[in-house]
Formats: structure tokens, C-alpha cells, sequence
């Protein structure tokens, strides 16, 4: 990896001269017909990667009830999956940029659906669990080869476009993924929770290989390893190295544990808090809580226009501007569940999921595409994914802990600090973006 040319990008991700072109000799109207091709699989392929994995948020309620669990045992459940899903996420950042994603993207969705349908046919705590963790690092296996696949498709200089466009997809999987566990469960049981999203993956696999290529080269029949100026020789620690050198990147990597805290929390716990706070019945609490990942949707469309039109590509001036939103709405939250009602619990969760999702889209999308068809796109959207899924991690175990401690209210005040947090790092770190903008212009 070009450990300069990365640190330029950071540094000034919306000033580089962006000099790499993607290597193609498809005429224009056969690359634009590619490039909405792979766009929508691409889409479609990792909203679908959510069934096996959100599903679970829907199920906590009757796993409690089917086996008496309790909150910090549930909590530590959902842990298990992120915690191994945030550290195969370095592992398989690394491998997305030297295998073809088109195989390894489809075997990751073949091994969850098997996973799934494995999850759904145990009972015993131990053996789920491991089972779940396991089902992390097979979603492990979307997000950085699939950023990988886009940019050697699309110039980087269309990332905020792209960003808008195509980050929506796993906050629409999250909300499909608690309707159509919602409904399952309605039908079956807990079990088909994990059954019918299963089986539900072998479609989205199928659809991935058929529909994808891995880019220009390997649309006109060029094998992967014929490709020119591959990150192929350096090794994983030497690329976590150079992506963890440059100071720039660090408040990212922290701004994106906050927004995991505050995101996956939410994502997990939302249905149970819905049935609690609210006193509606699993199925009502799934589809009412819908309305989550909506909201998630429609931040981080948001947020990528934003940066788009508004702030000449850089992201946190509108990473601040959204955690600022999150703050708001915490103590908002914090009011609701003290008799403000239904309708303003679900407003305040809808702009919760609004901020940290559009926040997460920037960080986790924008600055791995930032590096181009030849950068380490799938290693910094996997090391950014990693420190994500570490925050919701934490966050799974200790919304739980705390709940079985105090209640909700003390679920309010820990996220109230984490997003107070976030702003003030965000808001920090774009004032220091902008002096330093400022500077040359006073030479």
C-alpha cells in the first residue's frame, strides 16, 4: 500500500487530484449499463446480507420468554456477533483486496445462511452463541469487498454521490430484516426467525455471483490476476500500519466507536424497548420499529447530498452537524420514557437512528472510497467497520447490564454521554480541518 498517497488522502480527501482512471476498453454505453448493473446487485446483495444478521433484535423477546435468560446473558449474545464480525472485518478487509469479491462475497452468504438455519435448530446457550459468533465473520465478508467492487467501478471523485446512493442499503435490510422476522415469528415461532432469512440467503447468493463482476477487466472475460497495480504485497499488519499512521484517521476510527455505541444499541435493543416502554406485543413492537431503520435510511442519504452539495467533500463538518442531532435526540428519549408517549419515543429513536446511521455511512463508505480503484478501499472500510462494530459490541453487553441494573433510564444517560462524546470530538476535529484549510490561503 502507497502509505503517502493514503495519508494524502485523509489529510485532503476533497483537494486530491485523483489520477487513477479505471482501465477498461468497454465502450461508454456498455460501462454505464455495467456500472448500473453491479450498482444494484451490489445494493441488493448487501441489504440482503441483513436478514441473517438483525434478526436477531426481533427474536431476543422470545428467547427470553422460551428460555429465560436474562437481559445481560441476551445482551452478551448479540456481543458475541459483533465482536467477532468487528475483528473479521481486518482479516477479511485484508483478503477483499486481493480476492475476487464476486467468490468470496457469495461464500460468506452461502455460510450464513447456513448458519442461520443452524442457529434456528438449537437451544442450548452455549451452542447458539458460538453459533451466532460464528454467523459474524460470515457477514464479515460484504462490506469491504463490496466498497472494493464499487470503487474500481465508479471514480472516486462520485463518493458522495455514491455514498447517498448506495449506503441506504443496510438500513433498508435492517428494516426488511425486522418485518420479515416479525412475520415469521407471527407464523412459526422464534425459530423461523433464523429459518426464513436463511433460506432467504441462498437467493441473495445466487443473485450476487450471476449479477456481478469484479470490475472492467473481468466484465471483458480478463482474469482477476491479470489486473495492473493491485495492493498485493504488503501484509495485513503493514497495511493496518499505514492506515493507523496518519492522525487524521484517528478521529474517524473514534468517531465511528461512538456512532457504533449509539447504532448498534439501538438496532439491537429497539423492538425490546418498544415492547416495554410502549406495551406493545413482539410482532407490533417489529413493525413499528420499522420506522428505525427508515429514519437510518433517510440520514444517510442525507448525509451524503450533504457533503456533496454543502461542504466540498469533506465529512465531518456534517458528521458534527449530526451528532448534534443524536445528543438532542438521546434527551429527548430520556423525556419520552419519563410519559412523553408513543409517538414522541418513536420520533426521538427515528432521529437517534437518523444521525448515527448517516454518520456511519460517511465514515465507513466516503473515505474507502475515497482512495480510488487502486487503493486499499476493502482494508480502511474493514478497519473502520472493525472499530464500529467494537462500540456496538460493548454497547450490546452494557444496554443489557444496564437495563437488568436500573431500567431504561440508565440506557438513556449512557448513550446521552456517548453522543455528547461524539459531538464534541466531531466538532473538534472539523474546526481543525478547517484551519488547516485556512492556512495556505494566508501564505
Amino acid at each position: 500500500m502507497d502509505v503517502d498517497h493514503l495519508g494524502r488522502v485523509f489529510t485532503h480527501p476533497y483537494r486530491l487530484e485523483h489520477t487513477l482512471t479505471l482501465s477498461t476498453t468497454l465502450s461508454p454505453e456498455t460501462l454505464r449499463r455495467w456500472r448500473r448493473r453491479v450498482f444494484a446487485v451490489s445494493w441488493l446483495s448487501y441489504a440482503g446480507f441483513y436478514l441473517g444478521r438483525v434478526n436477531l433484535a426481533v427474536a431476543i423477546p422470545a428467547l427470553g420468554s422460551a428460555f429465560g435468560w436474562s437481559r445481560m446473558a441476551l445482551g452478551l449474545l448479540g456481543s458475541a456477533f459483533f465482536w467477532v464480525y468487528a475483528f473479521s472485518q481486518l482479516l477479511n478487509g485484508y483478503l477483499g483486496d486481493r480476492l475476487s469479491a464476486r467468490r468470496f462475497v457469495a461464500a460468506g452468504l452461502l455460510l450464513s445462511a447456513g448458519l442461520n438455519l443452524l442457529v434456528g435448530s438449537l437451544g442450548a446457550y452455549g451452542a447458539l452463541t458460538l453459533a451466532w459468533a460464528a454467523n459474524g465473520w460470515a457477514q464479515a465478508t460484504g462490506w469491504g469487498p463490496i466498497m472494493r467492487t464499487l470503487a474500481r467501478w465508479f471514480p472516486p471523485d462520485e463518493r458522495g454521490k455514491l455514498t447517498a446512493l448506495f449506503a441506504p442499503c443496510y438500513v433498508v435490510g435492517s428494516a426488511l430484516s425486522w418485518a420479515v422476522a416479525g412475520w415469521f415469528i407471527a407464523l412459526g415461532g422464534w425459530r423461523w426467525a433464523f429459518w426464513g432469512p436463511g433460506m432467504l440467503l441462498w437467493i441473495v447468493a445466487f443473485g450476487w455471483f450471476i449479477g456481478v463482476r469484479d470490475d472492467p477487466q473481468s466484465a471483458m472475460g480478463r482474469a482477476v490476476g491479470e489486473r495492473h497495480g493491485e495492493p498485493t504485497s504488503a501484509s495485513l499488519p503493514q497495511d493496518l500500519i499505514g492506515l493507523l499512521r496518519h492522525a487524521r484517521l484517528a478521529p474517524a476510527l473514534a468517531v465511528c466507536l461512538f456512532s457504533g455505541m449509539i447504532k448498534d444499541g439501538l438496532t439491537l435493543w429497539g423492538p425490546t424497548y418498544l415492547m416495554e416502554q410502549a406495551g406493545l406485543s413482539l410482532t407490533t413492537a417489529a413493525l413499528s420499529g420499522v420506522i428505525i431503520p427508515i429514519a437510518g435510511a433517510a440520514g444517510v442519504f442525507f448525509a451524503g447530498w450533504a457533503m456533496h452539495r454543502h461542504t466540498s467533500g469533506r465529512e465531518m463538518p456534517v458528521v458534527a452537524g449530526l451528532a448534534i442531532l443524536v445528543t438532542i435526540a438521546v434527551a429527548g428519549l430520556y423525556a419520552a420514557g419519563h410519559g412523553g408517549g408513543l409517538g414522541l419515543g418513536l420520533t426521538m429513536l427515528a432521529a437517534m437512528a437518523l444521525g448515527s446511521h448517516g454518520t456511519n455511512a460517511l465514515l465507513l463508505a466516503s473515505l474507502p472510497l475515497s482512495l480510488g480503484p487502486r487503493g486499499a478501499v476493502s482494508a480502511a472500510a474493514g478497519t473502520l467497520d472493525f472499530i464500529s462494530y467494537v462500540g456496538g459490541g460493548i454497547s450490546a453487553l452494557l444496554v443489557g447490564w444496564l437495563q437488568d441494573l436500573a431500567g431504561w433510564p440508565a440506557v438513556h444517560l449512557w448513550w446521552g454521554a456517548v453522543a455528547l462524546a461524539m459531538v464534541i470530538l466531531a466538532v473538534r476535529t472539523a474546526q481543525g480541518e478547517r484551519t488547516q484549510e485556512q492556512r495556505p490561503a494566508r501564505a
